[in-house]
């Protein structure tokens, strides 16, 4: 795909783009799950880009439960993660260097989240990102989910940036079907939750680690301070 050279809003997704959450969600699910042999981790991670519900409800499939003891593990998951796991989710490396440069630069960042508001904002607050953000759009706001392109669509709309002056920066199929139904440019982080590179095809950019991501786009614009990476 040929990238666009006007970017102004540079939109991310949260889980395995920007934050690591995923060992933090597998031990919410092993702890609910102790002597459960059938839990598959890789399966449980596809559809953790579809939210965390869909994340925890795999899980109670998983377990071959009846409904009452479905519902019952689907609790238990939950509260055992926001009572004892989230705090435990951490920034891919150099992460937060690559966000102040950019939003130092003048680039209006969102975020387009499958994840609900309350720990969101939680998230965000832990590891002090959310002044950077001029819009967030989550899972509970009304909306479909990724994939439908409705969210992008809708923070688009509210930052009045045209398709064209947007990059949607995810890890997923999920996020990658999203940026193409909506008309934005897709850049992936290859570190991320999807389970094949393929499912990131017609990325702009494909990269690892957070400064590659900068780097990229310094190549197309004038980008402020410049960061010196270890």
């Amino acid at each position: 795909m040929k990238s666009h050279t006007t970017y102004k809003t540079i939109i991310f997704d949260l889980d395995g783009t920007l934050l690591d959450t995923w060992p933090s969600l597998l031990q919410a699910v092993s702890t609910a799950a102790t002597g459960v042999t059938t839990i598959e981790p890789a399966t449980l991670r596809l559809a953790l880009s579809q939210g965390l519900s869909a994340m925890f409800a795999q899980a109670a499939k998983q377990m071959a439960l009846d409904a009452e003891a479905t519902q019952a593990s689907i609790h238990a998951m939950e509260r055992t993660y926001f009572e004892q796991a989230l705090s435990a989710a951490v920034p891919y490396p150099k992460t937060s260097e690559m966000l102040a440069q950019l939003h130092g630069a003048g680039f209006t960042l969102a975020l387009c989240t499958n994840r609900d508001r309350a720990s969101t904002l939680t998230l965000l607050e832990q590891v002090s990102w959310l002044s950077l953000f001029s819009h967030i759009h989550c899972l509970d706001d009304g909306l479909p989910a990724k994939p439908d392109p409705a969210a992008i669509l809708a923070t688009l709309s509210h930052l009045q940036c045209p398709l064209q002056d947007a990059l949607f920066v995810g890890d997923s199929w999920v996020d990658a079907r999203c940026a193409s139904q909506a008309g934005v440019d897709f850049a992936a982080h290859l570190c991320g939750y999807h389970t094949d590179p393929s499912e990131l095809a017609g990325a702009v950019l494909s990269y690892r680690h957070a400064h590659e991501l900068s780097q990229w786009l310094a190549a197309r614009f004038t980008l402020k301070p410049e960061l010196h990476y270890d």
